[in-house]
């Protein structure tokens, strides 16, 4: 390895520590850690200006608003990732399509550096076209082939484009609350049941985008990861107290299953008992998703956890490969959004974790009130058709 290559490791080993402390200091019940005690003033310095910063471009935003002619969705959260938007996003589009609506996903494309409106392609190596579009588009684009996904800086631009082009009557914004420079017409904010605030500050003294107020804005509001039903329930008497009248529902991600690649079929669940596996994600809370393999019975040797949307280069798949060597792995796992990061070669020896939302005895109540609120503002949205259950 080059004297550049290794200071660029180290470098992004450093900052991905960082991270990962703060991460377990704002999700922690104590609040900020000691570890971070000589930090606090430059942290509360940084979050008061991130404040006057936020309110001052939520208020440019808000002035040159724009709203497009079609039913636009925002689905989006408070805190930095872990709630599991895009998941969320593929299973309403899923649903819409096959209820009859000309459905598009709008994304901004996070870590894109063009600024041009582009529709994301559904063939071609996962790994280049990362580079132009970003992770969880490339990945949307290829679990759902008949929904279009657009990219680009303004949503409204990428909307137009979807209108035009796609033909596309409901617009879904992925990550779309803090966006308000696009009217919306249904807002669904995501909270992660558990830990719906974190320590309850704003970045960096905490993992929030905006304060809890923000939550006014929100239409309906949905608990994910909501597997403990008591905390779950905790959380809900807490939200009808401080936000009554909003529609609550909740949902859990189910772990389906492994299969090879992106379309592979499930393989049997036996398959894994007892058997030695890495387990490795880039992911924001990536113990969420090890938590998750547990229902696998496996042997999970060794899990390692990199920085949100980082590539995987050299460096990183030499640390997975020592990984393997040394516990004598059978399995290699991932998440889906890691998968498109990484380079052809290496995707031919992994398994991916199939996750669906499932809202359980809600669900039908959820996607209904998701229908009834398309047809009261756009009814010429819905033309049924016969469409194939797998979209």
């Amino acid at each position: 390895m080059s004297i550049l290559s290794s200071v660029t490791a180290f470098v992004a080993g450093m900052r991905h520590r960082m991270v990962s402390r703060l991460l377990r200091t704002w999700y922690s019940p104590h609040g900020c850690s000691s570890a971070f005690d000589p930090l606090r003033p430059l942290l509360s310095l940084a979050a008061a200006f991130y404040a006057r910063g936020l309110q001052r471009n939520q208020a440019w935003a808000q002035a040159r608003s724009k709203k497009l002619p079609r039913f636009v969705i925002s689905v989006g959260n408070l805190a930095v990732g872990g709630t599991g938007k895009t998941p969320l996003t593929l299973s309403l589009a899923r649903n819409l399509y096959s209820r009859g609506f000309t459905t598009a996903i709008l994304s901004r494309g996070y870590g894109r550096k063009q600024d041009d409106v582009v529709r994301v392609p559904t063939s071609g190596q996962t790994a280049s076209l990362m580079k132009r579009f970003g992770d969880e588009p490339v990945l949307m684009a290829r679990k759902i082939k008949a929904v279009p996904v657009w990219v680009g800086r303004e949503r409204t631009r990428s909307g137009e484009a979807a209108i035009g082009q796609s033909g596309a009557m409901v617009l879904l914004l992925d990550d779309g609350f803090q966006h308000i420079e696009l009217n919306r017409d249904l807002n669904l904010l995501l909270l992660d049941a558990h830990h719906p605030f974190g320590n309850g500050r704003l970045i960096p003294l905490g993992p929030l985008r905006e304060p809890p107020e923000a939550i006014h804005r929100a239409d309906a509001i949905i608990l994910t990861r909501a597997d403990d039903a008591k905390r779950c329930a905790k959380t809900r008497e807490f939200l009808r107290e401080h936000y009554p009248g909003k529609p609550i529902f909740s949902c859990r991600h189910q772990l389906m299953g492994l299969k090879e690649g992106l379309a592979g079929p499930i393989l049997p669940p036996e398959v894994f008992h007892n058997q030695p596996a890495v387990a490795f994600a880039g992911i924001a809370r990536p113990e969420l998703f090890f938590r998750s393999l547990d229902a696998l019975r496996l042997r999970l040797c060794r899990c390692l956890d990199f920085p949100d949307h980082s590539p995987y280069g050299a460096h990183e798949i030499e640390l997975i490969m020592t990984a393997v060597r040394e516990t004598h792995a059978r399995f290699l796992i991932t998440t889906e959004k890691d998968f498109v990061r990484l380079p052809e070669y290496f995707q031919k020896i992994i398994l991916t974790a199939e996750l669906e939302v499932d809202f359980g005895a809600e669900s039908e109540a959820f996607y209904n009130y998701v229908k009834q609120c398309v047809l009261r503002i756009r009814p010429e949205a819905f033309k049924p058709k016969n469409i194939p259950l797998e979209v």
